[in-house]
Protein backbone atom coordinates (compact mmCIF):
# COMPACT_ATOMS: atom_id res chain seq x y z
CA UNK A 1 0.00 0.00 0.00
CA UNK A 2 1.00 3.29 -0.67
CA UNK A 3 1.67 5.68 2.03
CA UNK A 4 0.19 9.51 0.58
CA UNK A 5 2.13 11.80 3.48
CA UNK A 6 2.65 14.45 0.81
CA UNK A 7 -1.07 15.06 0.78
CA UNK A 8 -3.70 16.87 3.18
CA UNK A 9 -5.02 14.70 5.23
CA UNK A 10 -8.77 15.32 3.37
CA UNK A 11 -7.31 14.71 -0.14
CA UNK A 12 -5.42 11.05 1.27
CA UNK A 13 -8.94 8.53 1.61
CA UNK A 14 -9.54 10.14 -2.05
CA UNK A 15 -6.01 8.92 -3.01
CA UNK A 16 -6.50 5.85 -1.78
CA UNK A 17 -9.85 4.72 -3.45
CA UNK A 18 -8.35 5.92 -6.92
CA UNK A 19 -5.41 3.59 -6.29
CA UNK A 20 -7.94 0.75 -5.39
CA UNK A 21 -10.12 1.60 -8.59
CA UNK A 22 -7.11 1.58 -10.97
CA UNK A 23 -5.53 -1.63 -9.42
CA UNK A 24 -9.09 -2.89 -10.08
CA UNK A 25 -8.33 -1.34 -13.70
CA UNK A 26 -4.90 -3.18 -14.45
CA UNK A 27 -6.96 -6.58 -13.23
CA UNK A 28 -9.52 -6.17 -15.42
CA UNK A 29 -7.47 -5.60 -18.35
CA UNK A 30 -5.25 -8.31 -17.58
CA UNK A 31 -8.02 -10.84 -17.33
CA UNK A 32 -9.12 -10.01 -21.14
CA UNK A 33 -7.33 -12.70 -23.24
CA UNK A 34 -9.17 -15.13 -20.99
CA UNK A 35 -12.50 -13.37 -21.64
CA UNK A 36 -11.99 -13.96 -25.50
CA UNK A 37 -11.09 -17.58 -25.16
CA UNK A 38 -14.12 -18.28 -22.96
CA UNK A 39 -15.64 -16.52 -25.64
CA UNK A 40 -14.29 -18.62 -28.53
CA UNK A 41 -14.33 -22.06 -26.88
CA UNK A 42 -17.90 -21.29 -25.88
CA UNK A 43 -20.02 -19.60 -28.08
CA UNK A 44 -23.54 -20.49 -27.62
CA UNK A 45 -23.39 -18.82 -23.81
CA UNK A 46 -25.55 -15.49 -23.48
CA UNK A 47 -24.41 -12.46 -22.88
CA UNK A 48 -26.18 -12.33 -19.51
CA UNK A 49 -24.29 -15.61 -18.65
CA UNK A 50 -21.12 -14.13 -20.49
CA UNK A 51 -21.12 -11.13 -18.09
CA UNK A 52 -21.21 -13.03 -14.98
CA UNK A 53 -19.18 -15.15 -15.45
CA UNK A 54 -16.56 -12.38 -16.52
CA UNK A 55 -17.50 -10.99 -12.84
CA UNK A 56 -17.15 -14.56 -10.63
CA UNK A 57 -13.60 -14.32 -12.71
CA UNK A 58 -12.89 -10.96 -11.30
CA UNK A 59 -14.17 -11.62 -8.24
CA UNK A 60 -11.61 -14.16 -8.03
CA UNK A 61 -8.95 -13.07 -8.87
CA UNK A 62 -8.93 -9.85 -7.01
CA UNK A 63 -7.45 -9.97 -3.48
CA UNK A 64 -10.00 -9.55 -0.99
CA UNK A 65 -11.01 -6.61 0.99
CA UNK A 66 -8.98 -5.82 4.53
CA UNK A 67 -11.72 -4.11 6.50
CA UNK A 68 -10.08 -4.21 9.63
CA UNK A 69 -6.74 -1.92 8.70
CA UNK A 70 -9.38 0.10 6.49
CA UNK A 71 -10.04 3.67 8.08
Amino acid sequence: MRLHSNLPLHQRSVQRFVDQFNADERLWRSLAAERRLRRKGQPRLSAKQRRLLDLLEFAKSRPPQDCIGSA
